[in-house]
């Protein structure tokens, strides 16, 4: 039986459970956690109140403004939280010391906070980001009837609060020896970003980093753009520094090495159609973009990322399993059992606080639940094996539910807790133990009047609801010695938690918020291995004559387009938010005979925090078509060939440029989407990526991709991004799809030079001047409603004023029952979809829906009643001129002023050849997808003393790589190699490299077989031989080397300590 330290009990009298506040641990584990200044002090409100008539000063001594601290979340992630906050060591004596100090550095104008602890491999070293700015006072609307009841004024009046909260600069990361305390640097670039540390197992640290300088996804509707983070790693000394999520395109937050080797953290997920699987609302309108957070999986290198958790599943409905409906998803860690757990909760007025739950890890490259076998719409791709840490409280966006009882009294209040407060931060402990963080308090700036109902006591006015003072309301209005929300850190010793009073206390002081805790011993004393599985980069293992040494390219493939899981759940309806947004991106109702091939799209960052001045359209982000290709593989006579399961062979293997952001549309022959990805993804310079099928992620593939047409030497690899952008024209006489091309390295489609002369020259004889025909007008310029312009009346006028009153679509939703509900735009265009949109139709003169118009009528359900096509509509537009109407759908309707702009950074990669322990050739790998590279720009050189020698390089290959032999072989490792380049917008990108880099994993030769799976620590070694059987947006499986076990020996010692400490030895 394990015995408790005394001051950690948990002692029961009287009804009521009493936790101690001893800082003294249970189990004596050394943690390390962050504590920021709370806020303690009252404050009281003057104003002027009107009571019958006549006007007064009135005055009230408010408590509980701890509740306005901000502890940080998805949404104050950079900037705006509570401040100063210390970095501490908590060892196992109980002793604490200061690791990082800013509580006593920090004035008002220069203020710190020690944040986003991780611990080594072998406990000696802590990484931790240093946030730097100025504290600022927190501020309150407050309305008179807070300070007086009676109060008959209702104009809110504004006032600065005691909390303090940190308006940042920067961030900076530093390690901390743990032994010496030796505090050290590294490097940074002023002004950006590097917070979210985590050492990975190769030696390297990720971390999240705004230098790339991008902004988020432009939500449709919206005007806001915020700063953008990926994730990126560096050596320890800061060399080798590189980009490894190139597919985010919003932010990425606090990565987590989970044992696989794979980097888990919170991915900003807003493309497209995801921020409307909700409308809050407002038909077509958004769901809280804040909430929008979702776990992903990736290599450390930025390869085979895949969703994780979340992407599908949630939308304000609970997944079963857990009660529980996601929202935000956040704060990562894994338990001995392997059991990943995190904290989900309501961004930005709940301080990052909600529920923890546990999830299983699906099988490699599956989500969950599919949409057929899910109970609810909640557990779509859900995981199958979920826990929820504690059903009493809540992730809502609203104050904490009433303490349950027994009731709960913590000796450094008076009395009796009256909330149950929320829950956060999770963190493993040896011996399957969990510690969370303990948010005691109503933990919400969403007040609610329920915990008087929960006293017995009336509920005075002006407690319902947020701003306006209502929260402080709340906790004055309890006259309670009780906290507004004061978070310290607790252990597990029930999982699920019952009751709050089977928390077992480790630190929790009234001056300070104690969080983000981590277990300071060895990943062994936990894991079980001394590291997570080391994980080579994709270039290492780059095995495919199409990728030489030094590729700027990587492979796509699939083993089939036709095994998929792209139809919603509930089918394809005119209106419905889970359609498309939520899963199942089938825009009709097609056969697999339809299915022709695919188009792959480069998607690039937005880069202006005024993006809404820059671009009007539907996917948040600037579209391009980097190609087009048909996947139907035929016999030498022409005849459909089969695959291993009996289906029609559709599988496919195409080289594009790497570290693009890219997604997938399944098309016809046409060129016109019938499904298409929303997540973003990105290859690697090397990467061979390849799946079973398309989107199948809740169960195997039906056809391994090895065991496809496409993974054989016969099959001809699909090449786009090298001058010319491939699109399928259709069928000819004999049945055999046709494709044309364009000149480019990605297609754009821009309204106003592509789309409106294709209505001038077939639309406007009718659709112009000042009677168009139908009220259409396809000659005005602009994207304004007020102008009725063109572009909005299309694509933006959900609420049809650009539509005579006859014609006018009755949706039953909205003000007068005719506001567009997703995914239809307006009348006249279907998001992503040319297939159902009226515009599209017209143009052909038919519908192509494979609907008729008297499919659904007047007594169908608004949901099913849609547009009908019409009269006869001759037109004489082309083929070609068809084509380019249906892409400029398909791609997001773009209309922005600056669609055009090229914001994608050129792709360099950089490698070697390497002779013995030497390097005697360079290879420079060059392609971009905007406006080409530059040749003329590229630069090569050896830097000393931190300038470039002279420029060993040639022209730089638009797409391809230059290969640099050297008059002397570098043999220094410390030795860094600097390549640059630019596009012809003037876009640059540079690289440096060691020589020890370059010369620790060379890269196969191109036709080399494969070789015997090979180990060693770096991210320079792993396997060699196959690709990835990557998340291509569809289900995969992935090799991965195993661990080594160096520290075994120290890990089982130390585990033998700690019992012995446990059992008094």
């Amino acid at each position: 039986m394990r015995t408790l330290h005394p001051r950690a009990l948990v002692a029961s009298f009287v009804g009521t459970s009493l936790l101690w506040t001893s800082a003294a641990q249970a189990d004596e584990t050394p943690f390390v956690y962050v504590r920021c200044a709370r806020t303690t002090e009252t404050f009281t409100v003057e104003m002027d109140v009107v009571v019958d008539g006549q006007t007064r000063t009135a005055t009230r001594t408010m408590t509980g403004l701890d509740v306005y601290d901000v502890l940080p979340d998805v949404t104050n992630f950079l900037s705006g939280f509570s401040g100063p906050c210390d970095l501490m060591l908590h060892d196992a004596a109980g002793s604490e010391r200061v690791l990082y100090d800013c509580s006593s550095t920090s004035t008002d104008a220069a203020a710190c906070a020690a944040m986003d602890p991780a611990v080594s491999f072998d406990a000696g070293t802590v990484a931790f980001t240093v946030f730097r700015g100025e504290l600022r006072p927190g501020s309150e609307l407050v309305h008179p009837r807070v300070v007086d009841p009676l109060a008959e004024n209702t104009t809110n009046t504004r006032f600065s609060l005691p909390n303090r909260l940190l308006a940042t600069t920067e961030a900076q990361l530093y390690v901390v020896d743990v032994a010496s305390g030796t505090v050290r640097e590294l490097p940074h670039v002023a002004g950006t970003f590097d917070t979210g540390p985590a050492f990975l197992p190769n030696g390297r640290l990720a971390f999240t980093s705004t230098r790339d300088g991008h902004t988020s996804t432009l939500v449709f509707g919206t005007t806001n753009s915020s700063p953008g983070t990926r994730i990126w790693s560096m050596d320890l000394d800061g060399n080798n520094l590189d980009i490894a999520s190139h597919h985010s395109l919003a932010q990425e937050q606090h990565p987590f090495v989970l044992r696989d080797g794979r980097v888990l953290h919170s991915s900003w997920q807003l493309f497209g159609g995801l921020p409307f699987r909700h409308t809050n609302g407002s038909p077509g309108g958004f769901t809280t973009i804040g909430n929008l957070f979702h776990l992903f999986a990736q290599n450390p290198d930025g390869s085979h990322q895949f969703a994780f958790f979340g992407q599908h599943a949630g939308d304000h409905q609970p997944i079963s399993s857990v009660g529980v409906d996601h929202k935000a998803a956040h704060f990562v860690t894994q338990t001995s059992d392997a059991r990943v757990w995190f904290a989900d909760y309501y961004r930005g007025n709940n301080n990052g606080l909600g529920e923890v739950l546990g999830m299983m890890p699906e099988p490699l490259d599956q989500e969950g639940i599919s949409a057929e076998e899910a109970p609810a719409f909640g557990d779509v791709y859900a995981p199958r094996d979920m826990v929820r840490f504690a059903p009493w409280t809540t992730s809502g966006d609203s104050m904490a539910k009433p303490m349950p009882a027994p009731a709960i009294s913590v000796p450094t209040y008076a009395d009796p807790m009256p909330f149950a407060g929320k829950v956060g931060h999770p963190s493993a402990l040896p011996d399957g133990g969990l510690m969370v963080v303990w948010g005691k308090g109503a933990c919400s700036t969403v007040a609610s009047p329920s915990v008087f109902d929960s006293l017995g006591r009336p509920r005075p006015p002006l407690t319902s609801g947020s701003g306006s003072g209502t929260a402080m309301n709340v906790l004055t209005s309890l006259a309670l010695d009780t906290p507004g929300c004061d978070a310290g850190l607790y252990r597990a010793t029930a999982i699920p938690s019952s009751h709050p009073n089977d928390l077992e206390l480790m630190v929790d002081e009234r001056a300070w918020h104690e969080i983000q805790p981590r277990a300071l011993v060895p990943y062994a004393a936990i894991h079980g291995v001394e590291r997570p599985t080391v994980i080579a980069r994709a270039d290492v293992r780059a095995q495919h004559a199409a990728l030489e040494v030094g590729t700027p390219f990587g492979l796509l493939g699939a083993a089939s387009i036709l095994d998929r899981e792209t139809h919603p759940r509930g089918g394809i309806r005119f209106q419905g938010e889970h359609q498309f947004h939520n899963h199942g991106t089938d825009t009709i109702d097609y056969d697999d005979d339809d299915l022709c091939g695919v188009r792959i799209l480069g998607v690039m960052p937005n880069r202006s925090k005024d993006t809404y001045r820059e671009l009007s359209n539907v996917a948040g982000e600037r579209v391009r078509i980097l190609g087009e290709f048909p996947v139907r593989n035929t016999n030498a006579d022409g005849t459909a060939r089969m695959d291993p399961s009996g289906h029609p062979d559709t599988s496919f293997l195409v080289r594009f440029p790497a570290d693009v952001p890219y997604l997938m549309q399944g098309i016809d022959c046409d060129g016109r989407t019938l499904n298409t990805d929303q997540t973003w993804q990105s290859l690697r310079p090397g990467e061979q990526k390849t799946c079973g099928g398309c989107h199948v992620h809740s169960k195997p593939a039906r056809v391994e991709f090895a065991n496809s047409f496409a993974a054989t030497p016969e099959y001809e690899i699909h090449r786009l991004g090298e001058g010319t952008v491939p699109l399928l024209a259709g069928r000819d006489g004999d049945g055999k799809v046709q494709t044309r091309t364009e000149e480019g390295y990605g297609l754009a489609i821009d309204f106003v030079s592509d789309v409106m002369p294709l209505f001038e020259r077939r639309c406007v004889s009718c659709h112009g001047g000042g009677s168009p025909a139908a009220g259409l007008a396809l000659d005005r310029p602009g994207v304004d409603r007020d102008s009725r312009a063109t572009w909005y009346c299309l694509v933006g006028d959900r609420s049809q004023v650009c539509v005579p009153d006859a014609l006018r679509h009755e949706t039953g939703a909205g003000s007068g029952g005719i506001t567009f509900r997703r995914p239809q735009l307006t009348r006249y265009v279907r998001a992503f979809n040319a297939l159902g949109s009226l515009l599209y139709w017209k143009a052909a003169n038919r519908r192509t829906d494979k609907r008729a118009d008297d499919t659904y009528g007047a007594s169908d359900a608004a949901d099913l009643r849609d547009i009908d096509f019409g009269a006869a509509h001759p037109t004489d537009t082309t083929p070609e001129e068809l084509g380019l109407l249906a892409r400029w759908i398909d791609i997001g309707s773009p209309g922005g002023p600056q669609e055009a702009r090229d914001t994608q950074f050129p792709t360099l990669h950089l490698s070697a050849t390497v002779s013995g322990e030497t390097v005697t050739a360079l290879h420079v790998g060059t392609v971009d997808l905007g406006s080409g590279i530059d040749p003329s720009s590229l630069e090569v050189c050896l830097v000393q003393g931190g300038a470039c020698e002279r420029n060993l390089a040639t022209e730089a290959q638009r797409h391809g790589v230059v290969h640099l032999d050297l008059a002397a072989p570098l043999t220094d490792d410390a030795q860094i190699v600097r390549a640059s380049v630019r596009d012809l917008a003037g876009n640059e990108t540079l690289v440096e490299r060691t020589v020890g880099w370059l010369r620790s994993a060379p890269p196969p030769l191109p036709g080399e077989g494969p070789g015997e799976e090979e180990e060693e620590e770096g991210e320079g070694a792993g396997v060699k031989g196959a690709g990835d059987e990557g998340g291509c947006g569809c289900r995969a499986g992935a090799g991965a080397a195993s661990t080594t076990w160096a520290m075994a020996p120290l890990a089982a010692a130390w585990l033998m300590w700690r019992r012995r400490r446990r059992h008094g030895q």
